[in-house]
């Protein structure tokens, strides 16, 4: 069973890419709270993420860098080829529900 849900912080802003056939994707990276050390400060995983889609253009539309969200999916992994053709391997977690939590509070 491949199943995944996360509650963190959005690290950057949303950005859109169209990619041809009316095909949208957004990428970022979620931080997720660790439980506070020893010497009481946090810590976060940083965990890559995808949304395709009608998703992808509500993540654009709704979300912003800071906003605290929960995301449902499930694990991914893929690998593509660097202009220099270096094969570089990528673990990220495919969105498929969004449920937004607190804007960022802006100060």
């Amino acid at each position: 069973m491949n199943t995944v849900a996360l509650v963190g912080r959005i690290v950057k802003e949303i950005e859109l890419r169209n990619i041809g056939e009316d095909r949208c994707v957004t990428n970022n990276v979620l931080a997720v709270r660790k439980p506070f050390k020893k010497d009481g400060s946090s810590d976060a995983d940083f965990i890559p993420f995808v949304t395709w889609g009608k998703k992808a253009e509500i993540m654009e539309k709704y979300c912003g860098k800071g906003d605290l969200i929960a995301l449902n999916g499930k694990m991914q992994s893929r690998k593509y080829q660097t202009h220099e053709n270096e094969t570089k391997f990528v673990v990220e977690m495919l969105v498929e529900d969004i449920e937004f939590i607190q804007r960022k509070v802006k100060k």
